[in-house]
């Protein structure tokens, strides 16, 4: 991506984490986006399809922070979730308005693909224990579904359970598949 794209790549998202912080997800248009962002209809829609599309990017870019600098996931999977929580936390006021809000379908569809993704990447192709007689894309699911739920247990509950405690009880809940 060019200079110009990525500087009104990196507008229009950070317009849109704001509105999310002031307005319910679904009162937001893309012409409130492309306002606060100081950019045009044509440069939003040549890089993104919808305001869905979009919140769909923004969930995977803080997902994305679970991953070494050189892309690959980290060996921890107490470290990945507790990244992605972090991430989730510094965001958690437009996070509980998505949770709670009109789109909290999209945003739960958007975390759930992007841990599916993840989880594919680091779950054995092979798995030990009861995870080796699943099928994988169940697992997947499963793990995903599973995450999703956390996240929005903890968003409604206004993010008072410490992050590391949350982690810690997402892989309890997760392990015993692998053992």
């Amino acid at each position: 991506m060019d200079a110009r794209k990525a500087k009104s790549r990196a507008a229009i998202v950070a317009a849109f984490s704001e509105l999310l912080c002031e307005e319910d997800y679904g009162k937001i248009t893309v012409g409130d986006i492309i306002a606060r962002a100081h950019v045009g209809r044509a440069t939003f829609y040549g890089l993104f399809k919808s305001k869905d599309d979009l919140l769909s990017e923004l969930v995977s870019d803080i997902c994305t922070h679970a991953l070494d600098d050189d892309g690959t996931p980290l060996d921890d999977p107490f470290v990945q979730v507790e990244h992605i929580l972090s991430n989730l936390w510094e965001r958690r006021q437009g996070v509980r308005a998505l949770v709670s809000g009109a789109g909290s379908r999209v945003f739960a569809d958007s975390l759930r693909k992007t841990i599916m993704s993840l989880a594919a990447e680091t779950v054995p192709i092979d798995p030990t224990g009861p995870a080796g007689t699943m099928d994988r894309s169940f697992l997947l699911h499963h793990i995903a579904s599973s995450f999703v739920g956390m996240v929005q247990w903890w968003a409604w509950n206004n993010f008072q359970a410490n992050k590391s405690n949350v982690a810690k009880d997402y892989l309890s809940a997760i392990q015993p598949l692998f053992t």
